[in-house]
Order: C-alpha cells, then structure tokens, then sequence
C-alpha cells in the first residue's frame, strides 16, 4: 500500500522537535566549520527541528563558524559554503508554524532564538575576519619585503 505525498506531509507535521518535542517541525541538518590551522573541525547537529529551536540552532552554528571557521589553509574557503548551506536550510525552519505542544506528550519549552544573526557583535566580527586576515597578510608581506 503506497502512502501519499499528502499522509507523508502530515506524519512530518507530527514529528516531535528533537529539543522540546513540539510540534510542526521540519527535517534539516544546520552545520558548523572550524578552522585549526593545518587541521579542520566540521559539526552538525540533524532535525526535526520545530521553528524556534531551529532558528537558535541556526543562529548559534552560523555565528561559531564566523568567528572561527577562518584560520586555516582549506577552512578559509570552506567557511562561505557552510554558511551558505545554513542560509539555505534556515528558510525549512523559518516558514513554520509557531510550536505547539505534541499530541504525544513530553513538550517543553522550545529554545530561544535570541537576537538576529547580524544583530549578534560575535557575527559581524566574524564577517570581518576574511578582510582583517587579508589585510594582515598583505601587511606582513609588504613589511617584510622592505626589509
């Protein structure tokens, strides 16, 4: 027996959020990137996320990974493509619904988004650092050219 599209819709709608076990949610992955310099960290945390966890999911992953996704040689090139993915998945969480509580029981209350992305000082400086490590770069190499 095939399930429609539409039966499938609605058991995702009643998929608890794995935080706070409210309801609707959507499936998605937010990711995190960290750079060591010669070596690299990568993270993610996976769905159902309803909108409210999602969003502080996806604040809290993207501004850590504008701060120290940087500093190295590979990770100055992967940060931009994280980021981009967390943009993209965050339109999943942000179309929902507020949360309810789940027909199944067990709901708590759903994380707090805190303040706007670009609202945070730890995102614009880590917005940034690709200019200020250029700036730097160049600055070294000028100073030590003259020498």
């Amino acid at each position: 027996m095939a399930i429609s599209a539409q039966q499938q819709q609605q058991a995702a709608q009643l998929t608890p959020c794995r935080f706070c076990n409210n309801v609707p949610t959507a499936q998605t992955k937010f990711r995190g990137h960290r750079g060591l310099i010669v070596m690299m960290q990568f993270r993610h945390v996976d769905g159902p996320f309803c909108r409210d966890c999602g969003m502080a999911t996806f604040r809290e992953m993207t501004s850590k990974t504008l701060i120290q996704g940087w500093y190295g040689y590979g990770s100055f090139f992967i940060t931009p493509f994280v980021v981009l993915w967390n943009i993209i998945n965050r339109r999943k969480v942000a179309n929902l619904a507020p949360p309810q509580p789940s027909p199944y029981g067990g709901a708590r209350q759903p994380m707090n988004p805190g303040k706007r992305l670009l609202a945070r000082p730890i995102s614009i400086i880590g917005l940034l650092m690709p200019f200020i490590l250029v700036f730097a770069a160049i600055l070294l190499i000028t100073l030590t050219s003259d020498a």
